[in-house]
């Protein structure tokens, strides 16, 4: 019998995005390596994980996962395994995408066929428990516990919430693997070809993850310094920033299309991508699609900063403490006062985009990742 190799993530808008990927309309980015794998093993089965249950027990229960979610901080849900759960037959590999997803389907692969193999896949798995409400993160921690019991391979996006995910919740290292993001530089680009464009005198920052930390940005920026940020978050700005354009969205389910997103990084003079300090990579897509897109990128040191042997600040990018206004003011000036710094910082980050950062390093650990799944009789 043949195994299917099968995706789980949402995929509202991603159907659309196929065409217009091929229409060089959108980036391949965010299938996370998929249209590699089809490329490679002839087919790959796509699931939704949003899928919605059938009956009217199911979809009280499924609201009910859902208000819990939001006040514990903390996403889990069975009702969404149930409902997706005829969508896989018996030896499907499972590629999980999100940590929800990850989680979900491991905590009740009882409702999943027999004999899939279920990879999860992790974005700040070390950080959950940290993030949930705090009368519940026993509990959260016994559920991720459950989850991770059910799964049978683990990737992560950052080395360091692998580290520490292996260290916290005692899994062995020879199922866990690091899973590199990676652009698509030809649609991720320079306005002109060689790199460096002048930008609209704005800083431009944009993300919706609960791990940005845009009210450190909104102090370093103050009353002075032209900001355009899109988040579909709802940071406090105060009356007094009238330099401050809040663009209310994101671009997925939003009227922000991925050319018009590029537009933005093309035209903005330096882009900014503050985060709190956590083990996730968060930030890791932005500040990689503003590099490849030759933009000076200012980037918060965290914990959990990605690719360090690539990363080289005040050279192709500018890299500050998490956390602290005035570094990220004084890095954010030092770019706005010197166009020269702006124009060489951006062709480097172009440049290293080039080198490191293209899809080409996701397509190969992914289509590795299976390869090594398939041929190994013990999964």
């Amino acid at each position: 019998m043949k195994r299917r190799l099968c995706f789980l993530f949402p995929l509202a808008g991603r159907t659309k995005r196929l065409l217009d990927i091929k229409q060089k309309k959108a980036p391949a980015d965010f299938f996370y390596g998929a249209l590699a794998l089809e490329k490679k093993f002839g087919g790959v089965h796509y699931v939704d994980l949003r899928k919605q249950p059938l009956g009217l027990a199911a979809n009280a229960f499924l609201l009910f996962e859902r208000v819990r979610n939001r006040f514990t901080n903390f996403g889990l849900s069975r009702e969404r395994v149930r409902a997706f759960s005829n969508d896989f037959q018996t030896g499907d590999i499972v590629f999980s995408l999100t940590d929800s997803g990850s989680l979900s389907i491991g905590r009740y692969r009882k409702y999943l066929p027999k004999s899939v193999t279920l990879v999860g896949g992790f974005h700040g798995l070390s950080d959950i428990v940290n993030e949930a409400s705090p009368s519940v993160k026993w509990w959260a921690e016994r559920e991720i516990q459950k989850g991770l019991l059910g799964l049978d391979h683990y990737f992560f996006f950052g080395e360091e919430d692998k580290k520490q995910a292996i260290k916290r919740y005692s899994l062995d290292p020879a199922r866990c693997s690091l899973y590199p993001f990676g652009v698509d530089l030809d649609f991720w680009r320079p306005s002109f070809e060689e790199g460096g464009a002048e930008g609209d005198g704005e800083v431009f920052a944009v993300g919706s993850d609960p791990k940005r930390d845009y009210e450190t940005l909104l102090e370093a920026v103050q009353t002075d310094i032209p900001l355009r940020l899109l988040t579909r978050l709802k940071p406090t700005i105060k009356a007094s920033q009238t330099n401050v354009e809040h663009l209310s969205g994101s671009l997925h389910g939003s009227a922000i299309s991925d050319e018009v997103l590029r537009e933005l990084y093309q035209k903005a003079e330096v882009v900014v991508v503050p985060v709190r300090d956590v083990a996730q990579p968060s930030g890791y897509s932005v500040s990689l699609q503003a590099m490849a897109c030759g933009k000076a990128t200012v980037i918060s040191g965290i914990q959990g900063l990605w690719d360090k042997q690539y990363l080289v600040s005040g050279k192709n990018c500018l890299i500050v403490p998490p956390e602290d206004h005035k570094a990220l003011r004084a890095a954010i000036l030092s770019l706005l006062d010197d166009p020269e710094l702006r124009r060489s910082m951006g062709r480097a980050a172009r440049d290293t985009a080039e080198k490191h950062f293209g899809l080409v390093r996701m397509d190969q650990n992914i289509c590795n990742l299976a390869a090594e799944i398939l041929n190994d009789s013990t999964i």
